[in-house]
């Protein structure tokens, strides 16, 4: 009897060797760094660790940036169930993902959340940020970078818009060099020929600005106008505009 327990228990010693590598392997450790908010499929909350980790969950590219192989998040934090230190920040601005996490790989990645919101770090002392109201604005200049990724990363406020949670008021004028002020138009940049119109006797009143193009609203549309610009824009009547001056297309607005 003895000996017949001895071969069972190697045999269920043997089998959970074999076991435990195939089940092991299913499961996917993330790496992030920084605080940041637990999936609500894993309970919600905060994450508070503020060193590098690992999780068995996933992180969205647009509340996250990668810093050298970890997942680091750069929305408001608040807005998931934060109640630690926060400052307010208004519209864009870059974040120093090594100065907040305290090492030494440098790494600035920009915030796309619009209006007043909030993150647990302060900005680094220098010229580019100014504060008014207890808000910071970043004043400084954004580079190419900035510019190439915001038409993708400013989705960030879709995300945003539908949370519940207390957000900061800013009441006070916004500094002249603001972001917000020299990049507060729309996202898409429009690189496009001049509107051509191939209709005759086409009455045309007021320019009307959409996505930086002046177009101008015809009025009555004839069946026959057609309108090429580099991007799509829609209006009502018998007028399709459609991007890149490829054919012509007739129906209602959209």
């Amino acid at each position: 009897m003895a000996a017949m327990r001895t071969i069972f228990l190697a045999v269920l010693v043997a089998s959970a060797a074999l076991v435990q590598p195939a089940t092991a392997g299913k499961t996917k450790q993330v790496r992030y760094v920084g605080i940041h908010p637990v999936p609500r499929s894993e309970g919600g909350g905060i994450c508070y660790i503020e060193g590098p980790h690992v999780h068995i969950f996933g992180a969205n590219k647009l509340e996250y940036r990668d810093h050298h192989g970890a997942n680091y998040f750069v929305g408001d934090p608040v807005a998931y169930g934060y109640d630690g230190p926060k400052h307010v920040y208004k519209g864009h601005h870059p974040i120093h993902v090594d100065m907040v996490v305290g090492d030494d790989d440098a790494d600035v990645e920009f915030c796309y959340l619009d209006g007043p919101h909030y993150h647990s770090f302060v900005p680094p002392e220098g010229p580019d940020f100014q504060v008014a109201g207890d808000a910071y604005f970043y004043v400084g200049e954004p580079g190419p970078v900035y510019v190439e990724a915001r038409p993708q990363l400013v989705k960030i406020n879709a995300v945003y818009t539908p949370l519940v949670y207390t957000r900061p008021v800013v009441e006070v004028e916004a500094p002249a060099a603001w972001i917000g002020v020299r990049f507060g138009g729309p996202a898409v940049v429009v690189d496009a020929p001049a509107v051509v119109v191939d209709a005759p006797a086409v009455r045309v009143r007021g320019p009307v600005v959409r996505a930086g193009v002046d177009v101008r609203v015809i009025v009555p549309p004839p069946p026959s106008v057609r309108v090429d610009v580099g991007i799509g824009i829609g209006f009502g009547g018998n007028v399709k505009i459609k991007g890149g001056g490829k054919g012509r297309k007739r129906g209602r607005g959209w």
